[in-house]
């Protein structure tokens, strides 16, 4: 974690960098059109000429700019990275001849910085090519210079043969090279060959057949420098776009660069303890990490606050052991930020990047599934529970024995008994079927209750402090008992007895009168399953009992608030 100006110096000039893959690509398919190639998206000028030329230009002009900055960048790091212990490092910022990875563009760039004017260039939108890029181009500039030369050695003959030492040219456009001559000059001495254009007051003006000559090799000229001008652009881009692999591979080296400072960076300026976590190679998968906090919340938001967590799957390393932890525990509780905690906290180090806990061990995962929120998909007539169950379905199927699996809430889009059948056998199939690393969270207490003595599966709650509060009573009513809850938010074993949802209630904001009424209903549904419990557990205790006598211990049951 030394070097850390280092890494600052490289993070200011990662800030000026473009988004070099996403214009390295667009360069490369406008540069992959030959200039001279016959076919009609070549023959063509850019239809977006007026429109996209300047923006095309000033976009290659980055990506150069770009490319000289990563430069800059492989050699800052060059003279450390041979001391460094991390081969990957070494490999992205050093050149080939010094074992590295990283291009040598200095030939490239040293190119294209003298190829054209760079900073006419951006403020035109024009590139004049420099000598050598363009031969068509620089054939026409040498014609019209040679034109121009052969008119002025012409113009200062006919100055002799006329005796006129101000005879000029005159004219513009198809009208140029006119020879100028003074009324003064006496027609004897006018050549015959000399062809009257226009005459005014004070001079007449002639065409010769070498001034024609002259203007048609200078406007075919003409024509062809702005037709080789207008094509320069995709000139200079067949040009770059001819070393693509090149830039490409300077690309790819330059993002492992830009992950291996941000992991650097997080791993350093982290909040709160912070470990390098210790990849096992072993065939038992397992997890177990101490006191873990958030990753996110521990570098934006600060970790004072945050309580951390043990999470410990199979820590015992055991080919017997449980895989499956089932996570219950309060509404906001905590329960989903434990789930997707574990998961970043994997994906980080798997990255090899240090994490926020005093130790993290680990089994190699090769997947991280997750069954986490709810949402719809109302454009392909998905419901929530469709959605729901497809993720489900792709974890099934998919899943190794050394994935990460993290399920929460499976079956609360459907029926009470469809949800609770269907969690049970999902997690049955991740308990035996796969025998995967799995954190599934419900509110299915009766599942719950099920899976005591399960040595498949371990129990693990979100703890939280529950005290008894007596409301008022209502007119003609019967007082309701309140729970208080208060949120430990720390991971411990065992399972939650109920999942105080009238406290997130409360919390929502729903009215008093409603909360209430629904505290009522629930004892009722409460002391009607107790009911079916109690005689179910009597059927099983005596099966040859008369039916009449067990009927009437029902109603009995029933008539005693039981």
């Amino acid at each position: 974690m030394g070097h850390a100006h280092l890494v600052g110096e490289a993070h200011e000039k990662m800030k000026s960098l473009p988004d070099l893959e996403r214009l390295l690509r667009q360069i490369h398919g406008v540069g992959m059109r030959r200039p001279n190639s016959t076919h009609p998206d070549s023959r063509a000028i850019m239809f977006e000429e007026a429109t996209y030329s300047k923006r095309k230009i000033i976009g290659f002009l980055s990506v150069l700019e770009g490319f000289k900055t990563s430069a800059e960048l492989s050699s800052l790091f060059a003279a450390v990275a041979g001391k460094s212990k991390s081969s990957l490092l070494k490999r992205v910022v050093c050149r080939e001849r010094e074992g590295g990875k990283f291009p040598d563009l200095t030939e490239q760039l040293q190119f294209f910085s003298a190829a054209f004017d760079h900073t006419k260039a951006r403020k035109e939108g024009t590139i004049i090519p420099a000598r050598g890029v363009n031969p068509a181009y620089d054939a026409a500039v040498e014609t019209i210079h040679k034109t121009a030369t052969c008119l002025e050695e012409y113009l200062a003959k006919q100055k002799k043969v006329l005796a006129c030492p101000s005879l000029v040219y005159w004219g513009t456009g198809r009208n140029r090279f006119q020879l100028e001559v003074p009324e003064s000059t006496p027609a004897s001495r006018i050549p015959r060959d000399y062809e009257l254009k226009s005459q005014k007051k004070g001079c007449r003006r002639y065409w010769t057949k070498e001034t024609k000559r002259c203007l048609e090799v200078t406007m075919a000229a003409e024509e062809d420098k702005q037709m080789a001008l207008k094509d320069t652009m995709r000139t200079i881009f067949h040009s770059f776009a001819q070393h693509f692999s090149l830039w490409e591979s300077a690309v790819q080296c330059l993002a492992t660069l830009d992950v291996l400072m941000s992991l650097t960076t997080y791993s350093s300026l982290g909040d709160g303890e912070m470990c390098r976590p210790e990849i096992v190679s072993s065939p038992v998968p397992f997890l177990d990490v101490m006191n873990s906090r958030h990753p996110c919340i521990s570098l934006t938001c600060g970790g004072d606050d945050f309580i951390p967590n043990d999470v410990i799957i199979n820590g015992g390393r055991s080919p017997e052991g449980s895989l499956v932890v089932v996570v219950t525990g309060p509404n906001m509780g905590g329960k989903s930020t434990l789930m997707r905690q574990t998961g970043l906290l994997v994906i980080l180090a798997q990255l090899g990047c240090y994490v926020p806990a005093s130790s993290c061990a680990l089994s190699p995962v090769d997947r991280v599934f997750t069954r986490i929120g709810a949402s719809d998909k109302i454009t392909s007539g998905e419901s929530t529970f469709f959605v729901e169950l497809s993720e489900t379905a792709t974890i099934l199927h998919h899943a190794t024995s050394h994935s990460l699996v993290l399920v929460d809430e499976l079956g609360r889009g459907t029926a009470t008994y469809d949800g609770t059948a269907i969690a049970s056998a999902v997690l049955r199939e991740l308990s035996v079927g796969v025998a995967c690393r799995t954190l599934f969270s419900t509110h299915y207490h009766n599942l719950v209750d099920d899976l005591h003595g399960n040595l498949k599966i371990s129990l693990g709650h979100m703890a939280c402090m529950v005290e008894k509060e007596e409301e008022e009573e209502g007119e003609g009513e019967d007082g309701v008992q309140e729970d208080s809850v208060t949120f430990l938010y720390k991971f411990m074993e065992g399972a939650c007895p109920k999942s105080y949802g009238f406290n997130a209630a409360k919390l929502a904001g729903l009215p008093p009168d409603v909360i209430r009424a629904a505290r009522r209903k629930a004892r009722e549904f409460e002391k009607s399953t107790e009911r079916r419990r109690l005689f179910r557990k009597l059927v099983g205790l005596a099966p040859d009992f008369p039916l009449d006598q067990l009927l009437a211990i029902q109603t009995r049951l029933k008539q005693l608030h039981i």
